[in-house]
């Protein structure tokens, strides 16, 4: 099953099974007739539709689909159960649905053959559908998740090297044992000649099965994670593991004093080396699967849990899949082997004579490996509790980082085709209590960095080229954005600043083109200087538009990259737009039930979908959020089992030395005196912890920042901040235990004596 996604100028190769997305829709049938390498393709992209499944329906079905050419099934491992691939008609789109949309939308029926609608979105009239046939259920392990696959025969649009295209997602199937390095060799060579680029523009081949995990230019894909949290992830329950383990040596050692002299008792009677290694070995193992047992069971009743935070199905589980539990029992035997065995081989090593007379109780007591693995695990709970805090700044940064326009109180319509009402519509919207601004736009925030893009020469440096953003929406966009004039002035219906592009295009596709590359046009202050725009109300042929003014600088995309040069045009009542609407504090609820009440006036048959603006920015930054989430609760859990190990280590401290602690009280020893002298120890290792983890943790976190282009900076109070916290629960659990050590009555420690 193959399965892809990409950004444009993007090529997807899995071994030899691969598709593409690719700015030129022509260029994959051009691929296929041109190079014997390719043997299919087929254009395939994701979308969401709400069906209505009888026509007088109230309620729709919302249905993610695959939207494709009918040679799909070439490229997609797709099992038919019923009807066929073909598509019904040249007018109609047919619909392939799988085996679990079925049941939920016809359940006990036969769905091969039904009829269904559409809630339109761009038509003006509901779209028939009809359910050619039924498919297996995708695999949901997969950056295209759907319940239906859509398509109808299309013809391949020829590849131009002038004027204007269109851009598509197409995907290719390349012949087995295709060499792609030198496959990419040639298409890139060929591109270059055809297009006469100089090379500007090259593919780049990826496996498609890196696509989920290692694609770093996806832009546009909805479905999409990082190799590097799961990196991340991963060292952290090696390091909870290993603290465990640490708190299991040190607490075994620790306690070994209760064993060795049944040790002695077993050598005395006989007993061998080994023999007692292999007792305490299965011992270890003993307590060892109990606690696997435990947390299975934890981890059956807490699975739900961690896909609903996570918001998707868990694929591969130790409960569904055999490599993973055979994995988690090989590891079960080798932590509880290599854990055990360390105090196994102490205990046993003692001679009988020393352990019946109890001279070990010193050499068990004040170990350097014991130090060296108490700085070890509380240096563990320094990183994680450092990377906390930065994680929450970097979120806390792109939450609140001022973007050059006004987000709050702006909320959205997505784009749809307005039918010739979107003027009507805007001016009756003005009528609703509560709203300020609006405008009809072909840009939303967080739908990416503009309607059209263009490579210009820099007149900075002679063979190097900038890439400009274009926007477009009409007069009203840059006041209902916010955007800040710096020079010359806004766009105003008294003077000719927008064009009546929809009219224009159909008409005279050829001046249309005239008219867009000389109409008026806003610019932010970084294209203004990187084209060295100086002149404003006068053509600017590098900016392909007249220059009115020039506004401070936004994000057009979101923090994830930088900021990029941009210009504004404007057009009369653009067809399909969006609209953006700027309403007055605390009246979202009321204005959004006015919105709904005119939306219901004007298109009946259409499909609302209105959002809040910084919302939707905000859900941009949803993997840094669970990241923070995730990593607070490891670093809680990292200090409460460093806090835990460290505590017993007290207890036995406190054990071992209570003839001293009574002496020392018998001679005047105050309670505080006696709590310093038992805490000092374990507070010179924790801050040892803190100086050593600190350097790993700024050198590991300075490496993670880097893929941000706005990212916090890593201050010096943020590790003592960190600092502090670690030495507070180390001197809150140590003294704890030390009071009580320190006020226990003397005479029961020095009764023997």
């Amino acid at each position: 099953m193959i399965f892809t996604g990409s950004s444009p100028g993007t090529v997807w190769v899995p071994g030899f099974l691969s598709a593409i997305r690719l700015r030129p829709s022509g260029l994959a049938p051009k691929l296929q007739s041109d190079y014997a390498e390719v043997q299919s393709w087929s254009s395939v992209d994701t979308h969401e539709r709400h069906f209505k499944i009888q026509p007088g329906d109230d309620a729709a079905v919302n249905t993610s689909l695959l939207t494709a050419d009918t040679s799909i099934h070439r490229i997609l491992d797709l099992k038919l159960l019923a009807g066929s691939f073909k598509h019904s008609t040249e007018n109609q789109w047919s619909l392939l649905v799988t085996r679990s949309y079925a049941a939920r939308v016809f359940p006990g029926q036969d769905p091969v053959g039904k009829v269904i609608h559409d809630i339109p979105t761009f038509s003006s009239e509901p779209t028939p559908y009809e359910i050619t046939g039924l498919i297996e259920d995708l695999p949901y392990n997969s950056h295209l998740r759907a319940e239906a696959i859509r398509f109808k025969a299309s013809k391949p649009e020829v590849l131009s090297n002038t004027g204007f295209m269109t851009f598509g997602h197409n995907y290719i199937l390349l012949k087995p044992g295709t060499d792609i390095e030198a496959f990419t060799s040639k298409v890139n060579a060929w591109y270059t000649r055809f297009m006469n680029n100089n090379g500007r523009e090259q593919f780049e081949f990826q496996p498609m099965k890196d696509i989920y995990l290692h694609s770093d230019f996806a832009s546009g894909q909805s479905v999409k994670a990082n190799i590097r949290t799961i990196y991340i992830f991963a060292g952290v329950a090696l390091l909870l593991l290993f603290i465990a383990c640490v708190n299991f040596v040190n607490l075994s050692t620790a306690k070994a004093f209760a064993r060795v002299k049944e040790a002695g008792v077993r050598k005395v009677l006989s007993g061998s080396r080994t023999q007692l290694v292999m007792q305490l070995l299965t011992e270890t193992l003993l307590l060892f699967g109990i606690s696997v047992g435990i947390a299975v069971f934890a981890y059956y009743f807490t699975l739900e849990l961690v896909e609903n935070f996570l918001d998707h199905r868990l694929m591969l589980t130790f409960t569904s899949n055999a490599a993973m539990a055979g994995g988690a029992v090989i590891m079960f035997f080798l932590t509880g082997l290599l854990t055990g065995l360390y105090p196994a081989w102490i205990i046993s090593g003692f001679k009988p004579a020393n352990t019946l007379r109890g001279m070990f109780t010193v050499s068990l007591g004040q170990t350097g490996l014991r130090k060296t693995l108490v700085v070890a695990q509380f240096s563990i709970s320094v990183i994680v509790l450092l990377a906390t805090i930065v994680v929450w700044q970097q979120l806390d940064l792109m939450k609140n980082k001022a973007l050059g326009y006004d987000k709050k109180n702006l909320i959205g319509i997505e784009q749809i085709s307005w039918n010739g009402k979107g003027e009507a519509f805007k001016n009756e919207l003005h009528r609703i209590p509560g709203v300020v601004h609006s405008s009809l736009s072909m840009w939303m925030p967080t739908e990416g960095g503009g309607y059209m893009q263009r490579n210009v020469d820099d007149p900075a440096q002679a063979g190097r080229h900038i890439r400009v953003w274009y926007i477009a929406g009409d007069v009203d966009l840059p006041v209902t954005l916010g955007l800040k004039l710096v020079k010359g002035r806004m766009f105003s219906d008294r003077f000719a600043d927008a064009l009546n592009a929809d009219s224009l295009r159909k008409a005279n596709p050829e001046q249309f083109e005239n008219a867009q590359m000389n109409q008026n046009s806003l610019m932010t202050a970084t294209a203004a200087k990187m084209l060295r725009i100086k002149q404003l109300d006068a053509h600017a042929k590098i900016a392909s538009s007249a220059p009115v003014g020039v506004v401070g600088d936004f994000h057009n995309e979101s923090l994830y990259e930088p900021m990029k040069p941009t210009l504004i045009l404007a057009q009369k009542a653009p067809e399909y737009a969006g609209m953006l609407i700027r309403i007055q504090p605390n009246t979202e609820k009321q204005v959004t039930a006015g919105v709904q009440k005119l939306w219901n006036r004007f298109f009946p048959e259409k499909l609302l979908r209105i959002n809040n603006i910084e919302d939707q920015l905000t859900r941009q930054y949803e993997a840094e959020s669970k990241l923070h989430d995730l990593f607070l609760f490891f670093s809680g859990l990292t200090m409460f089992l460093s806090a835990l190990g460290i505590f017993g280590l007290v207890v036995q401290a406190a054990e071992q030395r209570a003839k001293e602690v009574g002496i020392r009280k018998v001679l005047g020893a105050s309670v505080a005196g006696i709590v310093g002298l038992i805490s000092k120890d374990f507070v010179k290792l924790v801050v040892v912890a803190i100086v050593l983890a600190s350097p790993l943790a700024w050198y590991a976190l300075q490496q993670w920042l880097k893929n941000y282009p706005y990212r916090t900076e890593i201050s010096w109070w943020v590790f003592a901040v960190a600092g502090v916290v670690v030495v507070a629960v180390t001197v809150g659990t140590v003294s704890f235990q030390a009071i009580r050590a320190a006020t226990a009555d003397p005479i029961r420690s020095l009764r023997n004596e």
